[in-house]
């Protein structure tokens, strides 16, 4: 790799996480909420999608998935390993990230993801999605992704596909942080929760075991696509 590809990628990666920041900073005030919230809500349905892609890959049936406007969600599922399953939502989200930023390092057509990120939404939303706001926002979501891929000059699509894959990662993360103080509470009902049940070790264990690998999945990705 020679030095200016090298410099021109740290630039890059450090306008898109200046940029993530800006959006994760916007979570923590009311009155700005709406500018991360496509983001956030993109970030939801990729988190109920991975529960269905790790039912599938572990022999079950993916089911169906709700999405409510509080960006909440339920993924149903039946057969597979369910603490695979379980596991797949935070680190799923993680994963789908670093693979987005190693295939926009790789050069491949951030068009051609969005386009393919949109198109698959859509689809995946028709055929699982069981709320009407889960329906009506992914399906608003996947038009944006597929208009973006036909509009957006090419350097602003790079730059929507890697601030997607970031923010992606750090809304995982970000979740994760808070899962494990939701964690330490068990009348509270979550991921860690059905793994605590199903594992007998504490959900608070595992919210911090799937924070760990979240960030090491996102310091080894950067590492790798661009040799820091």
């Amino acid at each position: 790799m020679s030095r200016s590809f090298s410099t021109w990628h740290r630039r890059e990666i450090g306008s898109v996480l200046l940029v993530t920041l800006v959006i994760l900073i916007t979570w923590q005030i009311p009155m700005l909420s709406w500018v991360s919230y496509p983001f956030r809500l993109f970030g939801t349905f990729i988190h109920e999608i991975c529960h269905g892609i790790a039912a599938v890959i572990t022999g079950g049936r993916f089911q169906e998935f709700v999405v409510e406007a509080d960006l909440s969600g339920l993924a149903l599922s039946a057969g597979g390993v369910r603490w695979f399953i379980t596991s797949a939502g935070y680190v799923g989200s993680a994963v789908f990230g670093g693979l987005l930023l190693r295939l926009s390092a790789r050069h491949v057509s951030a068009r051609t993801l969005l386009m393919g990120l949109g198109v698959i939404l859509g689809v995946l939303c028709l055929l699982f999605v069981r709320s009407l706001f889960g329906i009506a926002s992914g399906l608003l979501l996947a038009a944006a992704l597929i208009a973006a891929a036909q509009r957006l000059p090419s350097r602003w699509a790079e730059t929507l596909l890697l601030v997607l894959a970031v923010e992606l990662i750090f809304d995982g993360f970000n979740s994760l942080i808070g899962l494990i103080f939701l964690s330490s509470q068990s009348q509270v009902n979550t991921d860690a929760q059905i793994m605590a049940a199903a594992t007998g070790l504490p959900a608070l264990l595992w919210a911090v075991v799937w924070t760990a690998i979240s960030a090491a999945i996102l310091v080894f990705t950067l590492r790798d696509v661009y040799r820091w």
